[in-house]
């Protein structure tokens, strides 16, 4: 069942001297199913944050309907129910994070001890224990991104909005926030997540979709995806002679090979496993055995290329005409 769903959804903005209104949003479709992990990729500049603020109704769209949990718009019910995370964390800076959250859960109109104690599990949930006492001024951006993650679960949302959630952490707050994700999604929460960073959205997300040229260019279920790959696997092997190794002995094909190391590419867990065989009974080491599978992130640059491709000529003709109507 669809949570949120958009149909052709436009918007533009007017910009310059002449008020010229630019296209963001072109007729964007988009579906997102219940206790899905859905991620929404694009460029700098695509209209990412657009389309969450048009789903909250923070933005009015030019033409369009969007339906949440089954009702046309977001009122202020269907509000109660989402969490958001903004490309921005407005925080107040002379408070700390029990305070901060205490603020956000009383504006959600929970009890003064429902609110405390949600904050305090947040804040553990979100890596933030030993700084919960300290002003937030005092924070790095990695921090109040991270606060900013829990000020979004303070109403417990049945769907998350999440804009570049990853902004500003580190290694380890990504680690984190990937587990904390993949954790969400257990309780059946679903999460509406945008990026540009690739690997962010293909580590925790069930479908992708690519936002191009003010569309959807691309939707992309990485389970099937995946799941259809060929078997193919690149095997890196040290201390054989590649004399005595052939890669079309195992169905595949040499990709290198100097001073002892070699690697090779095939197909298939039988001749993989012959391989592996061969080089242990040559006295060889297996350094490396990597799979091979369809790349999200140049799926995601040709769709990129071919709006970018499609698009501009005809917005070159249409600021020359409007240029003229002046």
């Amino acid at each position: 069942m669809a949570i949120l769903e958009l149909h052709a959804v436009q918007k533009s903005f007017r910009s310059g001297f002449l008020g010229i209104r630019t296209p963001v949003l072109k007729g964007l479709d988009l579906s997102v199913e219940a206790g899905e992990v859905y991620g929404f990729l694009g460029h700098n500049g695509a209209g990412k944050s657009t389309t969450m603020k048009v789903i909250l109704g923070l933005l009015k769209p030019d033409a369009g309907r969007i339906v949440v949990f089954g009702k046309e718009g977001a009122g202020r019910e269907t509000r109660a129910r989402i969490g958001y995370l903004g490309e921005e964390v407005g925080l107040y800076p002379h408070v700390n994070a029990v305070e901060a959250l205490t603020l956000v859960g009383e504006l959600c109109g929970m009890s003064r001890s429902q609110t405390r104690t949600r904050a305090h599990d947040l804040i553990e949930q979100v890596g933030l224990s030993d700084k919960r006492a300290v002003k937030i001024k005092h924070y790095s951006k990695g921090m109040r991104q991270r606060l900013g993650i829990a000020t979004a679960l303070m109403n417990d949302p049945e769907l998350l909005l999440l804009d570049e959630p990853y902004s500003g952490l580190d290694p380890i707050g990504r680690k984190h926030l990937r587990e904390l994700l993949v954790d969400l999604k257990r309780q059946g929460k679903t999460i509406l997540m945008s990026s540009h960073i690739v690997p962010d959205v293909e580590a925790v997300c069930d479908r992708v979709g690519i936002l191009s040229g003010g569309k959807l260019a691309r939707l992309m279920n990485l389970h099937e995806v995946y799941a259809g790959e060929t078997g193919e696997v690149e095997v890196t092997i040290a201390g054989v002679d590649r004399r005595r190794l052939q890669a079309v002995d195992y169905g595949g094909t040499e990709l290198f090979s100097k001073e002892g190391l070699m690697i090779l590419r095939c197909a298939g867990d039988r001749k993989l496993q012959n391989l592996i065989a061969d080089v242990y009974s040559s006295q060889g080491h297996v350094i490396e055995v990597k799979p091979l599978r369809t790349r999200l992130e140049d799926v995601f640059v040709d769709a990129v290329r071919e709006a970018r491709a499609g698009e501009a000529p005809r917005g070159a003709n249409e600021r020359e005409a409007a240029l003229t109507r002046r």
